[in-house]
């Protein structure tokens, strides 16, 4: 092949790979991690997207998204079916569904704007310090994308139970349907 018809075919297949979430991180594929014993969480306090304090990890079962309002893709299609899957629940009021942003650029204002069609999804923020160490112990890689207004990010979804502890990380969430997620809450619950 010439090189420059070899340059516009890597280029079109890079293009292609991105399109199609390219741009997360390893362990965005399918699956999941069973902490057994549950993992205990960094205690940090974070701001929610009401602009009110907010300890992380909470007491009670959580369901915790890691992603960014940016995010084109895989954030907004995952809390599209989280919501279903919660509804179907019986919307569980003990239940506390949570974004975790991991971009230093989301503000409680922003998170506030990005959820109102996402209730009772509740939107947390902190400093890079604070973050950080939560997305390590759930094993969640981000970073700035070349350009500088994506990231790069594992996509995953963190399952907490009734003490705050991880019990389970789901990996390639925004490939899960919503009657996975429905079954894999469900479990949690249980």
């Amino acid at each position: 092949m010439k090189p420059l018809l070899r340059s516009i075919f890597l280029l079109g297949l890079f293009s292609l790979v991105w399109a199609h979430g390219g741009h997360y991180l390893p362990a965005s594929g399918p699956g999941a991690a069973d902490f057994k014993p549950p993992r205990t969480l960094p205690s940090v306090e974070l701001r929610s997207h009401e602009n009110k304090a907010f300890v992380f990890p909470p007491k009670g079962p959580a369901v915790v998204l890691f992603g960014y309002t940016q995010c084109p893709d895989a954030c907004p299609l995952t809390l599209g079916r989280l919501l279903p899957a919660y509804e179907a629940l019986g919307a569980p009021p003990h239940l506390r569904l949570l974004l975790l942003s991991v971009d230093e650029r989301d503000t409680p204002q922003t998170l506030q704007k990005y959820l109102r069609g996402f209730a009772p999804v509740q939107g947390l923020t902190g400093k890079p310090e604070t973050i950080r160490p939560i997305a390590e112990a759930a094993r969640v890689e981000y970073n700035l994308a070349p350009g500088g207004r994506l990231l790069f990010h594992t996509d995953a979804m963190a399952l907490l139970d009734a003490q705050g502890r991880l019990v389970r990380m789901l990996y390639g969430v925004s490939r899960l349907s919503t009657a996975k997620l429905k079954e894999e809450i469900a479990q949690l619950l249980r």
